[in-house]
């Protein structure tokens, strides 16, 4: 039988993560100091900001993005950036106040444009200039109409120059980048706003952060100049849920950094529980070209903390930062207890990204992350620190994915279904459950512990489990399980899970796991406006997605092989199997009667790792059901 550790760091690829479902990290960042800014009205949301360090002096300075509460827009109170400083690497911060007065109006506008909350900050040290890129937004703005093209209003991204990282800075009197002028120029993208300017070595490049409205999807563009004034390029789509390839999503971009001659785009999770980091690069000098950018993280990016002024996760934008003396120092957003915004630093060395041990939590919702490996017998030996409540799960047959197409989404009722569970609570309780396919409960046995909770046992030979606990014999109970689920682990909200040991020893076999069709949907980056809810039909997941013409669903998936599920109906047609970006074959769905949703193409045959699964109408109606991923545990990594 094999021991395997799966806190260790060379095993955190065993570990799945996803933007919307929950992202054990083994990342090495700690906070540094104190928080530096803690949100107050009219500005409850500080959830945007960079992080600058001045090559002259070796100050630091984060730029940090207020909002009134909810993104709000308001005139009376326009989004503002904040300067604060650091002479101490970090430690301690001075906050120098507001950095554009307000008032300044783009030429041939008719109203100010004071709206400029997200900054990044870049300097030229041929021309002692500091270069500040900036979004910004006329004053008459509503979230009614930043998406439409009008006449009354615009928005997009700009720059300013001055001396010193502290202003006084002088706003060029044209943006260049106008939504107004770009309007249905970027396929589904209707605005641009956060962007980040950088120096090549005979040019300059733009990336600008674009939002698709009702279609929650996020892409990056990209513009290049010979100077900062201009003329500007044509914008090109570099990152986008279009890609052909396994991209994760929903992930918003915002803003980027360089070090060693390469650029990296982080992406946040746009879920309820936002922990998941994706991070992008490409080289610096070929950034421009589409086929230059790679996923560099799958997540395990970052990791939450049991702090007051973090208690929602990181919240808002991604991380920002910079590489100085091996040190890679961010900043990064969250929320407080109150639901308001604050922004803090951490560090990390640049070549130590990972360490032993992960942490794994829930915030405004819960999170699941299944194991990449399954065992029909095991011991589980586990030892963590938790808040909250979190649940060791075994025989996990969920259906995964989002709950709803939408920002803020959580993982559906079905991926939090369908296993036993160890349930600890950090009240000590603790409770042996089995969840049925609609989530209902039946407890097995419960109790409490004498003291706080930090070891579990858990023994499962053939169809009995028993239970150790902080070392001492708990209970034990007759269960059936299959060969083929895997073991998951939840975090609930408000609950973070820590833990220095998961060793399991058993035979590793094959795992299988099943999406649903929202996380097709989102991870294809449609509108949900163009399917169908086909009652009639008999679907595994509770959407019944029906769609034809140019709708497509797409799966990211990390195996080597799969089942796509659909009905079959009078009412469809035939359905195409693409595979990370090539055309595999076609499923007929069309039949006399009504069929109960069964595999209708599967493929086999796929070396172990990451792809995409997309499905797209060839004649007629397509169904979108679920995908049955299967994978091989002796190659994950």
């Amino acid at each position: 039988m094999m021991k395997t550790d799966f806190t260790k760091k060379e095993n955190r690829n065993y570990w799945l993560r996803h933007p919307t479902l929950g992202d054990p990290s083994f990342d090495t960042f700690e906070k540094l100091g104190n928080t530096v800014h803690k949100s107050e009205p009219p500005y409850e949301w500080g959830v945007n900001g960079s992080l600058f360090v001045d090559p002259k002096t070796g100050h630091f300075y984060l730029y940090g993005g207020i909002y009134p509460y909810g993104y709000a827009t308001s005139q009376t109170n326009p989004t503002r950036f904040l300067i604060y400083k650091s002479t101490d690497d970090g430690k301690t911060w001075v906050n120098l106040g507001y950095g554009f007065e307000l008032g300044f109006k783009f030429d041939g506008h008719q109203s100010a444009s004071d709206g400029c909350p997200d900054v990044v900050m870049c300097y030229d040290e041929k021309e002692d200039t500091y270069w500040l890129c900036y979004d910004w937004a006329d004053n008459n703005i509503t979230w009614e109409n930043a998406h439409k093209s009008n006449n009354s209003s615009d928005s997009g991204a700009a720059l300013a120059w001055a001396k010193s990282p502290e202003g006084p800075f002088k706003r060029l009197e044209k943006p260049f980048f106008s939504n107004n002028e770009q309007y249905g120029k970027l396929g589904i993208f209707s605005r641009g706003y956060a962007s980040t300017l950088l120096k090549r070595k005979s040019d300059w490049i733009a990336f600008t952060l674009l939002d698709s409205g009702k279609h929650f999807s996020w892409g990056l563009a990209c513009m290049t100049a010979k100077t900062p004034n201009g003329p500007w390029s044509q914008p090109v789509l570099l990152l986008s849920p279009e890609r052909p390839e396994y991209y994760p999503a929903p992930v918003e971009f915002h803003p980027c950094f360089t070090t060693e001659n390469k650029v990296y785009a982080p992406a946040t999770s746009v879920s309820k529980n936002r922990n998941y980091q994706a991070v992008f690069s490409a080289s610096l000098e070929r950034s421009h070209l589409p086929s230059s950018w790679c996923l560099a993280s799958d997540g395990g990016v970052w990791h939450s903390r049991m702090m007051a002024d973090e208690k929602y996760g990181i919240w808002g934008q991604t991380i920002h930062g910079f590489v100085h003396k091996n040190d890679f120092f961010v900043m990064y957003p969250a929320k407080d207890e109150r639901g308001f915004g604050t922004l803090s630093v951490a560090k990390r060395k640049w070549d130590e990204p990972f360490s032993d041990g992960f942490t794994f939590s829930g915030h405004a919702d819960k999170s699941i992350s299944p194991l990449l490996v399954s065992y029909k017998d095991f011991v589980l030996d586990a030892e963590f620190d938790f808040t909250g409540t979190i649940e060791i799960v075994f025989d996990y047959a969920g259906i995964l994915g989002p709950d709803k197409h939408d920002s803020d989404a959580s993982p559906h009722k079905q991926s939090l279904s369908s296993y036993y569970a160890l349930v600890l609570k950090e009240t000590n309780e603790y409770k042996l459950i089995y969840k049925d396919q609609f989530a209902k409960e039946d407890v097995l046995f419960d109790g409490s512990c004498e003291g706080k909770i930090k070891s579990v046992t858990i023994a499962k030979s053939n169809e009995t489990v028993d239970i150790i606990m902080n070392g001492k014999n708990v209970a034990g109970a007759g269960i059936r399980t299959s060969s083929k689920n895997p073991i998951a682990i939840v975090a609930h909200e408000f609950s973070v899970l820590n833990c220095a040991k998961f060793e399991i020893e058993g035979e590793r076999l094959p795992y299988i796991l099943k999406y649903n069709s929202h996380d097709a949907i989102l991870n294809a980056g449609q509108a949900i406006q163009n399917w169908d809810d086909e009652k009639t039909l008999d679907f595994h997941a509770d959407e019944h997605f029906t769609g034809e013409g140019k709708v497509k669903a797409k799966w990211n998936i990390i195996g080597n092989k799969f089942s796509v599920y659909s009905p079959k109906s009078p009412k469809l047609g035939v359905m195409e199997i693409w595979v990370d970006g090539c055309l595999f074959g076609t499923a007929n769905l069309n039949s006399a009667v009504d069929e109960l949703s069964k595999p209708v193409y599967s493929v086999v045959s796929l070396e172990q790792g990451n792809h995409s699964v997309e499905l797209r109408p060839f004649t007629g109606k397509i169904a979108v059901d679920i995908l049955e991923v299967e994978g091989n545990c002796t190659s994950v990594n």
